[in-house]
């Protein structure tokens, strides 16, 4: 929600660190194609992949093909968040990990909650992998509860959903 040309400079700024950025592209706006190399993992949702990729998303198959072109412009690695149908990951590592079924109240803070889950994770030294499974059950956890922040879990919670899973 930041003008493209913030969003380019923070991105300098951790590639100048040495720091890996992690780059929720949401809402859609604009960003210039040569700042994609400097993003390190990119996450986006179907309506997002389709907008920077140019190929409908419909699915597990088309995210798969969506992240694969957007990796070819440079993203180390990219995530498609598919709601119901889990995230796909695409670049360095390749997978697919099933979303948790829960009932749905209001996704309005999912994305943000798997982005900052995901954030943490990764942070912490957790595997790609592992940390996409992290991030999932904090939003499948948020997404069962109504409002944005208070629908934020924190980790004893995400830690006890997964160990329930």
């Amino acid at each position: 929600e930041l003008r493209s040309e913030t969003v380019v400079r923070a991105l300098e700024v951790a590639n100048e660190a040495g720091v890996p950025a992690i780059f929720n592209f949401a809402p859609i706006g604009e960003i210039p194609a040569a700042a994609l190399p400097m993003v390190h993992t990119l996450v986006v949702n179907e309506v997002e992949a389709e907008f920077v990729s140019g190929s409908r998303v419909d699915g597990v198959d088309a995210a798969f093909a969506a992240a694969e072109t957007i990796a070819e412009r440079g993203v180390a690695q990219v995530l498609v968040t598919l709601g119901d149908q889990g995230v796909v990951a695409a670049g360095e590592e390749r997978f697919h990990v099933p979303a948790f079924s829960v009932t749905a109240r209001d996704t309005t803070a999912a994305g943000d909650t798997f982005c900052g889950a995901f954030a943490v994770a990764r942070t912490e030294g957790e595997s790609l992998e592992n940390a996409v499974r992290f991030a999932g059950a904090a939003a499948a956890i948020s997404v069962q509860r109504a409002g944005a922040q208070p629908s934020i879990p924190i980790r004893d919670e995400i830690e006890a959903f997964l160990q329930e899973r």
